[in-house]
């Protein structure tokens, strides 16, 4: 339960921190470290895939829509730049981070 409140402060902290310098690294890396209970990751061809074991489905469009903008937020800063991130929940493609088209969320 601290972990997820310690994610869920991170989520809401670093797009704002993110609006104050061009990179907080120090906030993307507290977001990477609390993720790891949420989701799980790898490299898929030529994007990077991150597959949800948390219920995000059940949070209100908006807020999944945070939480894929937060991931893709902290791994462009911490890679040094943005790149394609396909978002998944029980195998279903659910949002897609682009650095060429943006974020956005699948029905």
């Amino acid at each position: 339960m601290i972990l997820k409140s310690i994610f869920f402060a991170a989520v809401l902290a670093l797009p704002i921190a993110a609006t104050a310098e061009p990179c907080n690294k120090a906030a993307a890396q507290d977001v990477q470290f609390g993720i790891r209970e949420f989701a799980k990751w790898h490299i898929e061809g030529d994007h990077l895939a991150v597959h949800w074991v948390y219920a995000i489905e059940k949070q209100p469009e908006a807020k999944r829509l945070q939480m894929i903008t937060t991931y893709a937020d902290m791994d462009a800063c911490l890679g040094g730049a943005a790149r394609e991130i396909m978002f998944y929940r029980k195998g279903k493609l659910m949002g897609i981070a682009s650095p060429g088209h943006g974020i956005r969320l699948l029905k």
